[in-house]
C-alpha cells in the first residue's frame, strides 16, 4: 500500500508521524468503546451546567439560552496562585512557577441533550461569536500569553459532565505545543520570504487533491498528511488570519457552518454522537514575541479518539515513550471516507 510503513513530517510539530495502515488489520480482543446512545434529558436538575442549577460553589446559573460563559469554579490555573520567591528557582533541578492563568467554562446551549451537530446553524453561529468574544477579552488581559479554547466531548475521552460544553484555558505562559508551533510557523517564514506555513500546506497539489474534505469560499477542511489520528481533519483559512479575534462576520459564519458539517460527518462516520477532542489553535499573545506571532495562522483541528465505530486510539508503550504518534489509518484514505460522507443525511 502506497504510503504504508512510511514516516511522515509534521511542520507544525516537528516531529515524525509514522503511518501504519496495517495495523488497523490486527486482531482485537481489547476493549471496545461501544456506546448505549441513551436519551439525555433536555435539561437536568442535577448537571451543575444546566440553566437555573445551583453549581457547587453556590451560584446559581441564569436561566440562560443559548452560549453561555462562566469563570470554572475548580481552575486548574488562577492569578489567585501566590508570587514565588526567586530563591525557590536557584536550584536548576527543581525549577517551579506559579500556575497563574484564568479558566472558563463555555455552554453551548441551555439544551442538556443538545451538541454542536444537533443545535441549530443560528445557534452554531452565536457559539462562533462567544470564540470570539473570549478570545478578545482574555488576550488583552495583563499577564495572558496564550489562550486555548477547546472542547472534550464524549465519555470516552474522560468526560464526566455530559452538558454540551468546552473550556478555555487562559495561561501567564504560551505552552509548550504553541510555542512549538509558532517556532516552527515563524522559522518557514524566514526561510521562504514571509510565507504562511499552513498556506502553502493548504494549497499544496497533494492537500488539494487527495486530503481535501470540503472546499468552500473561505475555508478547507483537510486531513493533515502527517495526521496523528485515524481521522484527524483540520479547518484552514483561505487567508492568513492569526485568530477568531480578527475574523469578520463572514468568517466566523462559514467558519461555525463548516464545523457544524464536519462534526456531524463525525456522527454519520462513527454511527453516533461521537467522541472527540477540538482545539482552536489561535496565536499565543505575548508581547515578547509579536514579530513571530503575526506568522501564526489559525486553524481548528479535530482530534477523534476513534479509530472505527468500536475501537479506541489508545497511546501505549512506544508512543508514550517516543513521542511518535502511529496512525493506523492512511491519511488518504481517511480524506476520501470523509469526502464521500453526506452531511445531509444527518439526523439528531
Amino acid at each position: 500500500m502506497s504510503g504504508n510503513w512510511q514516516r511522515r513530517w509534521h511542520p507544525l510539530l516537528m516531529q515524525w508521524v509514522l503511518i501504519s495502515a496495517r495495523s488497523a488489520a490486527r486482531p482485537w480482543s481489547g476493549a471496545m468503546a461501544t456506546s448505549s446512545q441513551q436519551t439525555a434529558a433536555v435539561h437536568d436538575p442535577d448537571c451543575y451546567l444546566c440553566p437555573r442549577v445551583t453549581r457547587a460553589n453556590g451560584q446559581v446559573n441564569p436561566d440562560y439560552q443559548g452560549a453561555y460563559a462562566f469563570d470554572n469554579d475548580f481552575p486548574s490555573l488562577s492569578f489567585d496562585a501566590p508570587a514565588e520567591a526567586s530563591s525557590t528557582n536557584e536550584n536548576e533541578l527543581h525549577r517551579t512557577a506559579p500556575a497563574h492563568g484564568e479558566c472558563r467554562v463555555l455552554c453551548w446551549s441551555e439544551r442538556h441533550d443538545a451538541t454542536l451537530a444537533s443545535i441549530t446553524q443560528a445557534e452554531m453561529r452565536a457559539v462562533a461569536r462567544l470564540w470570539q468574544s473570549e478570545y478578545r477579552s482574555l488576550s488583552a488581559r495583563k499577564g495572558i500569553e496564550n489562550v486555548l479554547i477547546f472542547e472534550n466531548k464524549g465519555v470516552e475521552i474522560g468526560v464526566s459532565n455530559l452538558h454540551p460544553h468546552g473550556q478555555i484555558y487562559a495561561t501567564a505562559f504560551v505552552t509548550d505545543t504553541a510555542s512549538r508551533m509558532r517556532d516552527a510557523q515563524a522559522a518557514h517564514a524566514r526561510e521562504h520570504a514571509g510565507e504562511s506555513l499552513l498556506q502553502n500546506l493548504l494549497q499544496d497539489p497533494h492537500t488539494q487533491s487527495e486530503l481535501m474534505v470540503e472546499k468552500n469560499a473561505l475555508f478547507s477542511v483537510i486531513v493533515p498528511f502527517a495526521a496523528r489520528f485515524a481521522y484527524e481533519t483540520w479547518i484552514v483559512p483561505h487567508r492568513h488570519v492569526s485568530s477568531v479575534a480578527d475574523m469578520s462576520d463572514a468568517e466566523l459564519d462559514e467558519l461555525a457552518d463548516v464545523y457544524q458539517r464536519q462534526v456531524r460527518r463525525y456522527d454519520l462516520l462513527f454511527r453516533r454522537s461521537a467522541p472527540n477532542i477540538t482545539l482552536l489553535h489561535n496565536a499565543p499573545c505575548d508581547t515578547a514575541h509579536q514579530a513571530d506571532n503575526l506568522h501564526w495562522c489559525f486553524h481548528l483541528a479535530f482530534q477523534p479518539p476513534l479509530r472505527d465505530p468500536e475501537k479506541l486510539k489508545f497511546l501505549a508503550g512506544f508512543e508514550s515513550g517516543s513521542n511518535n504518534i502511529v496512525n493506523p489509518v492512511q491519511p488518504e484514505q481517511a480524506a476520501q471516507q470523509l469526502r464521500q460522507i453526506d452531511t445531509d443525511t444527518w439526523q439528531s
